[in-house]
């Protein structure tokens, strides 16, 4: 009896085992898992004075061999958010990570880069390094390759960089990435004075943000980059057939950079690359982001379920919400100083 009992308890696990092992199969995400790690390239910097005043210099990470290299390398451009540098932990890994994987990236300590005149200077910069005779980038540019990439603010100048006519540069730009990117209405606001107009982007986007109240927001203020607002609004009005919108689930503002770092890889080898490994998370019926379950509300301008109203249900406009806010804090004030009155009256 012992030894049936025996056979039927391993049967069981045996049994129950399987919907395990086939949901860690289901959980396999080959160009997430390879984008996680860098890449076989070492990395180096060299700094370069700007000659502004708003921001002192330009870093350039790229791969360390380029020097003994014959080929041409594709450009990342990348925007900080407000009041961020290049020396936030998220940049230098990202940066690190895109001249690992064979892109020469530049970036700056500018921190307010919402508008795109640091970035378009910056490449400026590059191309000017790539006709030098005397640069180690001499005729290591590859100018047809060239994308951008931002965070918050930096998001703005993500779309404001490859906006036409926006910069003397803009035309260069092929493919962007906007990480969190402040709504429209908030990138024009005083907070900000960052306006875009997406309107005028016609290369390939992926547009990302996180779940999180700040960037999605709740019924009692409107998120940074809200689902609809945000993401959706955007990419309708790109006029690139291309564009890719999906948000990390449980991500917020301040993770964003790190959570999406495998797929804004991808993205740009796609995009710019045309690498067939790194085209499987955005394209084809079993397309890699949209079945990762990290992440959710991932659409395109294909896209015919996109949802109605998605955002939290939020009546006040951003103006209001800063007029409302103010209110809020003088009538505090003024109730703190009738109650020491009413005290100093009362003695």
């Amino acid at each position: 009896m012992k030894k049936v009992l025996s056979v039927f308890l391993a049967m069981l696990l045996c049994f129950l085992a399987v919907p395990f092992s086939v949901s860690a199969a289901d959980e396999s995400y080959p160009v997430e898992e390879k984008f996680s790690q860098n890449g076989p390239n070492s990395v180096k910097t060299i700094v370069f004075e700007s000659g502004e005043t708003a921001y002192t210099y330009y870093k350039i990470w790229y791969p360390e061999n380029i020097e003994n290299s014959t080929e041409k390398y594709p450009v990342i451009v990348y925007c900080n958010g407000t009041g961020m540098t290049d020396e936030d932990v998220n940049t230098v890994n990202l940066m690190t990570a895109f001249a690992s994987w064979g892109y020469i990236a530049i970036s700056n300590d500018h921190e307010s880069s919402g508008n795109a005149d640091s970035a378009s200077k910056g490449l400026g910069l590059l191309l000017d390094l790539n006709e030098n005779s005397d640069s180690i980038f001499y005729g290591k540019v590859d100018v047809d390759k060239v994308g951008i990439c931002g965070f918050s603010q930096g998001g703005s100048g993500a779309i404001n960089g490859a906006s036409k006519g926006k910069q003397p540069n803009s035309s260069k730009f092929k493919s962007i990435c906007a990480l969190s990117a402040p709504h429209k209405d908030l990138a024009a606001s005083i907070l900000q004075n960052t306006p875009y107009d997406a309107s005028k982007v016609s290369v390939p986007s992926f547009l990302v943000a996180g779940t999180g109240s700040t960037d999605a927001g709740s019924t009692t203020s409107t998120g940074i980059c809200p689902l609809g607002k945000g993401l959706i609004e955007n990419m309708k009005k790109i006029n690139s057939e291309n564009v890719i919108i999906g948000r990390y689930t449980g991500a917020d503002h301040g993770t964003i950079q790190k959570s999406a770092q495998p797929y804004i890889i991808a993205w740009f080898n796609y995009t710019l690359l045309n690498d067939s490994f790194s085209s499987t998370a955005f394209v084809g019926e079993n397309a890699e982001l949209y079945s990762n379950s990290k992440w959710q509300d991932v659409y395109n301008k294909q896209s015919t379920d996109l949802p109605e109203n998605p955002d939290p249900d939020d009546s006040l406009n951003l103006q209001d919400k800063v007029t409302t806010k103010l209110l809020t804090k003088i009538s505090k004030i003024l109730s703190k100083i009738l109650e020491v009155i009413g005290k100093l009256l009362s003695f």
